[in-house]
């Protein structure tokens, strides 16, 4: 893959972003790392300073690498504790939200996974708050589980029932961003985030 010529105003503003240290350790004499890693794509929320080490240590090395989903996380909230180990099951609970899709389709798969998120940052510290906070934004709707209308007809009960769905959907999509945003909040009251 031939890489693109960065434009120097381009490296300048990522370099100033970050003070001219490498994103993950604060070292010095930062490479340009391409998180999608295509050498052409130049987009500044594409592109992270990474020192030598962190550089080929954690992005060129195969048995090491970080995901591209989670450095995009990285990259937007510059938060290390989001590339410890430890946030990993917190990361891979949440995952799921970028793959909901505006559509009717039952929900049910999208329920369990978001009260795994919740249940698992209820266990973490401050996760009372957290995960209260959390089913506000993407707890499924009170008495959506077992819909049942006495005296509806069915295609009155689809057309409910769709509805539900698709309402569920677009309240995860439009609050996922918050979701993250607390979620990265929540690392700071973690006692491994800090070391």
């Amino acid at each position: 893959m031939t890489r693109a010529l960065m434009p120097k105003k381009l490296k300048d503003d990522l370099l100033d972003e970050y003070d001219h240290r490498c994103a993950v350790c604060g070292g010095d004499r930062p490479h340009i790392h391409h998180i999608d890693e295509d050498a052409t794509n130049n987009k500044l929320d594409n592109l992270l300073p990474l020192c030598p080490n962190c550089h080929l240590r954690d992005q060129h090395n195969p048995t090491r690498k970080i995901d591209i989903p989670k450095l995009r996380i990285f990259r937007k909230y510059k938060d290390p504790a989001i590339l410890k180990p430890q946030f990993h099951p917190i990361y891979l609970r949440q995952s799921f939200l970028d793959h909901v899709e505006l559509n009717d389709e039952k929900v049910e798969d999208i329920k369990i996974k978001v009260n795994e998120l919740i249940e698992f940052i209820h266990s973490l510290e401050m996760g009372n708050f957290y995960s209260k906070r959390l089913m506000e934004l993407i707890g499924a709707p009170k008495g959506s589980g077992g819909l049942f209308f006495i005296g509806m007809e069915d295609d009155e009960y689809r057309k409910r029932l769709v509805k539900i769905n698709t309402d569920y959907r677009t309240k995860i999509i439009e609050n996922r961003d918050s979701v993250k945003i607390l979620l990265i909040e929540l690392l700071r009251y973690q006692a491994w985030a800090n070391k």
